[in-house]
């Protein structure tokens, strides 16, 4: 298989899996500020920051373990996909402006992914 091939097989399967831990992850804050109150609306934005790269953070590592290589690389554009599917949802809806908080989210995703992708590409050196 080309490199090109490989690359886009791995990245939009990290993708994937980034949005969908991201999706799993906002349901589990949703229930837990619906249900105890413990975290206020006003941190709605933050926590979905965390969540977006923490999003990233799986579909890097993804990305990079199916790929065996160029983590930073592999890492770097899984984290720019999922924000860009992030952000055209979010201003398709019509609820979502770009603001400096889009800026924060941008880079927390990309570093995210690239810290996934780092990761992923990580050997255990056995003794």
């Amino acid at each position: 298989m080309s490199d090109k091939k490989k690359l886009i097989k791995s990245v939009s399967f990290g993708s994937l899996c980034g949005v969908l831990g991201c999706v799993i992850l906002m349901c589990v804050f949703a229930v837990i500020m619906l249900t105890s109150g413990l975290l206020g609306a006003e941190f709605t934005n933050y926590i979905m920051i965390a969540v977006a790269a923490l999003g990233a953070l799986t579909g890097g590592f993804v990305a990079a373990k199916l790929n065996h290589g160029a983590g930073l690389v592999v890492g770097g554009i899984t984290g720019a996909v999922i924000f860009l599917l992030i952000t055209v949802a979010g201003l398709s809806k019509g609820g979502e402006t770009v603001t400096a908080l889009t800026g924060i989210k941008a880079a927390a995703v990309i570093l995210g992914g690239i810290c996934g992708g780092i990761c992923g590409v990580k050997e255990k050196k056995s003794f």
